[in-house]
């Protein structure tokens, strides 16, 4: 009985000395001061730190790559620089879009020239470093309604254009707009802007270019001849669409060109589609823009298979690079 009170006294001396300490260390714990103290003590400084760090994470954070891996964000859209580039002999908007990997209308949105078909030697071209299009801010205008008009992030706008205040963005002010796709409408209007008087679209898709607009060496003479019109090499059989709308004035083959199409356009304009393996219109024939019209062969003057394409105007050949641009 005796053990079990001086057990339980024991008990008791040790738990006083426990909250004795604790309350001491508490104390020396809360002791830093009247001029650290406020109503919420040192907590409430923390929370706020780390709140803020989580909203910095979030705000820089883009929904369309959040990957570190990856390279983080905004590895799509870096910010916008842009370099000039001096033209040089048989240069064009689409060789300088070509050489530095990215799309025609990039660069006739950016240089916003009245003859884009007319480069001279010496030129200042602007060559900006990623893809995409100039905006001009209107009235009324905010980030977000352009953000959703274009179909782009508003956070990579705000990125590549290093916006510092999105509330303050004022009319008449160009927004490079990065990634956002070219309306039929819109590539229309920039070149009828940049002087360019018709639109051809390419006549194979995918396929690299073999020969160009322009004195070379003939493959068959080994002597310098003039070659009239540009060369596409997407594969024997692949398919060959018409650059633009018209109607179909021949149909069959032509000597040197082998199997040809010709198609009349408006203002004076014709292509020529030559070496095709088969034909799948017929004379007289109205296409649209973009309709199969043959297949590439080798057939006539021709070394292997390739699609031979010329523009015309008033029957004169013209550079078709000039013109071809999709």
């Amino acid at each position: 009985m005796k053990r079990s009170r001086r057990g339980f006294m024991w008990m008791s001396i040790i738990i006083e000395l426990s909250l004795i300490m604790g309350i001491a260390l508490y104390g020396l714990i809360h002791s830093g001061g009247t001029d650290q103290a406020n109503e919420g003590g040192l907590i409430q400084p923390m929370e706020v730190e780390l709140f803020l760090s989580s909203l910095d994470e979030e705000t820089i954070t883009d929904e369309d790559d959040s990957s570190i891996e990856s390279g983080g964000p905004y590895t799509a859209a870096p910010v916008l620089h842009v370099n000039v580039y001096r033209a040089k002999n048989g240069d064009n908007l689409w060789s300088i879009a070509k050489k530095n990997d990215l799309d025609f209308y990039t660069l006739l949105s950016i240089n916003r020239m009245e003859k884009a078909n007319r480069l001279s030697i010496g030129q200042k071209i602007k060559v900006p470093n990623q893809r995409g299009l100039l905006h001009t801010v209107r009235k009324g205008d905010t980030l977000e309604d352009i953000a959703l008009e274009k179909g782009v992030s508003i956070r990579k706008i705000i990125r590549v254009n290093q916006i510092l205040n999105p509330s303050e963005i004022k009319p008449g002010t160009d927004l490079f707009i990065p990634g956002v796709a070219v309306s039929y409408s819109y590539s229309k209007e920039l070149l009828e802007n940049s002087g360019i008087p018709a639109q051809f679209a390419r006549p194979c898709r995918r396929s690299r270019i073999s020969s160009t607009f322009g004195y070379r060496k003939d493959p068959f003479t080994g002597r310098r001849a003039f070659h009239s019109g540009t060369d596409f090499a997407p594969g024997y059989g692949a398919r060959v669409t018409a650059a633009m709308d018209g109607r179909v004035t021949y149909a069959g083959y032509m000597g040197g060109y082998g199997k040809l199409v010709v198609v009349k356009h408006s203002n004076g304009y014709s292509t020529r589609y030559g070496h095709m393996s088969r034909i799948l219109v017929r004379k007289g024939k109205y296409v649209r823009q973009g309709r199969e019209i043959g297949k590439v062969g080798n057939t006539g003057r021709s070394t292997g298979p390739h699609l031979h394409f010329e523009v015309r105007k008033n029957g004169r050949p013209q550079n078709p690079l000039k013109f071809v641009h999709r």
